[in-house]
């Protein structure tokens, strides 16, 4: 290794076109653990220099300098970020795939493409610990940085690496549509990495900097360029809770819960129809379905004409989104529903999936196309207008002035007392479309606690809700399996028409008969999750989630 020295002439800042993050591959990791995170210290022209020969002077030694890339990728809804993880895509003359965080050894791997999905990227360790994380999301860059950037070292007699800086110059960050950043960029921005067990090298350079005199940042890079840039690495959070006041009237409670549920529907809308990955369509599916429960549960403190519009619109857009909805689940599915046959009989069933797939294409295409319409855009138009005069509507709900949390209350308590009526009067005789409505009240009941979970007491609220979810995964999965028996039946009878192979027949009767298994198992179990459920336990955290309201 040389003692070249970094570039130091003059360089602009490049704010492009793009969407995501380019910057300099994180060092090398000399050791088992790595320390919390880097020193940063931004750098101005004049101070280059001396920087470079203070770090000369404590034993550093500067490589050739390099353009490289790097961009931050993540799940829309942030999944590293929230792990405390980073997955960064570094590309110079090499293409490195790096998953990194704070007190944990960096992984790598060097991808043959630029992974989408945890499916792209090599079978091993690596791939499964990104497919744990990101499950069925699509991987989007967040931050593109391309800088110049010189690597040097420090190392010991026995020439073990103990410190290891990065210097990064000429940043341009790349970005769809060009971002305005907060004050100008540095010069340059140089990074000091520890080493564990070896760190006084490392704060020896970093405290040579510091008299220099140059400005220390939190984090490394990477945060610094998304910060100047306004760019948020958290992803979108789609909580439907809201802080709320429980003595505030109902009416702007309720709205503040609404358009927290409207962003989200924005936030996923443009990524359902360029299907990106399937929860797109589900959280904007969930965020339509909170809407509509609460407008119905709450249309007292509402205005009577914008209930009725919101419930048509809204109705229509729900019905929108069923069809491409379930058949994303069914094959979501559909590896665990075949895995039980063995390699032949799910060969066998390739023409069925492709069908599958085929539909799901065409439902997809269908709700592209209702959702790209005048008619979407208008309702979400006229439902932002509504929002923001519902509060000062000529003719307010009955219940608009009442304190928030006397309406929630009510409204929970009678959800509720709903959902343990019907639930008891389910027997093993009931038909199909009973059970069905059963879901629909505990959804109901589910979205109420999770959109105003802001005005009950957190713990029994998170034990209720532990024993409703626990019914509600039973009930969906009798739902999903009944949906899902009626479809492969009608598919049955397409195949049964045409050109089908007697294997593929065959392997059609034995899915046919597992998905009745999984129906009649859920169904069997119900009385024991319901049991569960119904219990003076569940009452008692029931009651005190409640009584939050009265202290």
């Amino acid at each position: 290794m040389n003692n070249r020295r970094p570039a130091t002439e003059s360089g602009q800042i490049d704010v492009d076109l793009a969407g995501s993050v380019s910057s300099r591959a994180a060092p090398p990791v000399l050791s088992r653990r790595m320390p919390a995170g880097p020193s940063t210290f931004l750098v101005t022209a004049d101070d280059l220099g001396p920087a470079i020969d203070a770090l000369t002077d404590r034993g550093f030694r500067f490589d050739e300098p390099s353009r490289r890339t790097t961009t931050v990728l993540d799940t829309f809804d942030g999944r590293f970020h929230r792990a405390g993880l980073r997955l960064t895509l570094h590309e110079s003359t090499l293409r490195e795939l790096v998953l990194s965080g704070e007190g944990v050894v960096a992984a790598r791997v060097e991808p043959t493409v630029i992974p989408s999905f945890a499916s792209d990227l090599p079978a091993g360790p690596f791939r499964s610990r990104i497919s744990a994380l990101i499950d069925v999301r699509v991987l989007l860059p967040q931050l593109r940085v391309g800088s110049t950037t010189t690597d040097a070292v420090c190392r010991d007699d026995d020439g073990l690496g103990v410190a290891t800086i990065v210097v990064h110059e000429h940043i341009a960050i790349d970005r769809e549509p060009a971002v305005a950043l907060i004050g100008p960029m540095p010069r340059a921005i140089i990074e000091v990495h520890d080493i564990v067990g070896a760190r006084k090298q490392g704060r020896r350079a970093a405290d040579a900097l510091d008299r220099l005199g140059l400005d220390a940042v939190d984090g490394d890079v990477l945060a610094y360029i998304a910060r100047a840039a306004g760019i948020d690495l958290g992803g979108f959070e789609a909580s439907a809770t809201v802080p709320l006041d429980p003595d505030m009237p109902a009416v702007e409670g309720v709205r503040d819960v609404l358009a927290n549920l409207a962003d989200t529907i924005e936030a996923n809308w443009q990524g359902t129809i360029d299907h990106l990955d399937p929860e797109f369509l589900h959280d904007l599916r969930i965020a339509v379905r909170r809407t509509r429960a609460v407008i119905t549960q709450t249309k007292n403190a509402l205005p009577a004409d914008v209930v009725a519009e919101a419930s048509e619109g809204f109705a229509w857009l729900g019905n929108l989104t069923g069809p491409a909805r379930d058949l994303d689940v069914y094959l979501i599915e559909w590896n665990d529903y075949v895995r039980p046959f063995g390699p032949a009989a799910t060969a066998a069933l390739l023409p069925v999936r492709a069908l599958l797939e085929r539909r799901q294409a065409a439902a997809h295409d269908a709700l592209d196309g209702a959702m790209s319409s005048t008619a979407a855009s208008a309702l979400m138009h006229m439902w932002r207008e509504r929002l923001g005069g519902i509060a000062a509507h000529a003719q307010p709900g009955a219940h608009a002035a009442r304190p928030l949390g006397q309406v929630v209350r009510r409204r929970i308590t009678r959800a509720q007392a709903k959902l343990i009526d019907r639930g008891r009067l389910i027997t093993p005789e009931t038909p199909a479309e009973q059970v069905h409505d059963l879901r629909k009240d505990a959804k109901k009941l589910r979205y109420l606690l999770e959109c105003f979970g802001s005005l009950l007491a957190d713990g029994p609220r998170k034990q209720f809700v532990k024993r409703l979810k626990a019914l509600q995964d039973n009930l969906g999965e009798h739902q999903d399996a009944e949906v899902h028996v009626a479809l492969i039946r009608e598919i049955a009878a397409d195949i049964h028409d045409g050109a089908a192979s007697t294997d593929t027949l065959l392997a059609l009767g034995q899915l046919t008969e597992r998905l009745e298994q999984i129906r009649i198992a859920s169904r069997a179990e119900f009385a024991e999750q319901f049991a569960a459920y119904d219990t003076q336990t569940t009452e008692h955290d029931f009651v005190a989630m409640l009584d939050f309201l009265d202290s």
